[in-house]
């Protein structure tokens, strides 16, 4: 061994890499100081384009600067070089929606990266692993559900209904957003594959998600949770959804503000 490499200063070109990501990386989470000197780090790293240099912006996501201003800014520069940096960022992030909480801007950044199948494909598969492992924040789980919400496609309902039994309201009411959202109607403009998915999507919901929500509403009820219940009579009311088979214990459960019409509706009085 040289005395370069003694020193750190040697090996190949990945080792150096490394070195320099970690080194940088350091900077980037480095709360007080001249913020030039972590605003500084952060360009370089978004140079260097390799996983390592991904890994270290990525943790910059996991803390929190004042102004509030200053540290909204450096988040979206963030974001732009990890997008700009296609590809090479995509295992780092996946790697980081795996072993942390704070994944707000990580999807945005994955969303501007992937075609919508393989971002709703990610959501799905990581909201699979959420319904097994412990977790000690619900702030995860609902990020997740609420960017698949906003997406139609047949894996969403199944992905979602796991949390209608969550211990959070936060969780149980972003999980009845996922199963309703797939009914709605799409755009105007939308093309001949996205009308299919959305079909898809709609008859998978229509199939295994009519059940599982009015019992969870009906769950609600029993246990005296009233944002939950008032929750999803509103996405009940909003949905084609009708509850026929349980239309004595819904006249009991449901809000003052809400009632059943002839055919077993949910209406807004």
């Amino acid at each position: 061994m040289g005395l370069f490499d003694k020193l750190g200063f040697g090996g190949t070109k990945e080792e150096k890499d490394l070195r320099a990501a970690q080194r940088l990386g350091k900077k980037v989470t480095e709360k007080f100081g001249p913020p030039e000197n972590r605003q500084g780090a952060i360009e370089e790293l978004g140079a260097m384009r390799t996983e390592p240099a991904i890994d270290a912006l990525l943790a910059r996501f996991t803390i929190r600067i004042d102004p509030g201003i200053t540290d909204d800014e450096e988040k979206h520069r963030v974001l732009d070089l990890i997008v700009a940096a296609g590809k090479v960022s995509l295992e780092p992030i996946k790697r980081f929606l795996a072993a942390r909480d704070e994944i707000t801007w990580p999807l945005e950044a994955l969303g501007e990266l992937l075609s919508e199948q393989e971002f709703i494909q990610i959501l799905c598969g990581a909201l699979n692993r959420a319904a097994t492992e412990y977790s000690r924040t619900s702030e995860k789980k609902v990020l997740l559900l609420h960017a698949l919400s906003h997406h139609r496609a047949p894996d969403a309902v199944p992905a979602a209904l796991p949390f209608l039994d969550d211990m959070d309201d936060d969780v149980r009411i972003a999980a009845a957003q996922v199963v309703c959202g797939q009914l709605q109607p799409l755009p105007e403009g939308a093309s001949a594959e996205e009308q299919a998915v959305a079909a898809s999507a709609s008859t998978a919901a229509q199939e295994k998600g009519r059940v599982p929500l009015l019992e969870a509403f009906l769950k609600a009820h029993a246990q005296g949770n009233a944002r939950v219940r008032e929750a999803l009579a509103g996405l009940l009311a909003d949905s084609p959804f009708d509850v026929k088979g349980y239309t004595p214990k819904f006249e009991a459960a449901l809000p003052e503000t809400y009632k059943l019409d002839s055919k077993g509706k949910i209406q807004r009085a």
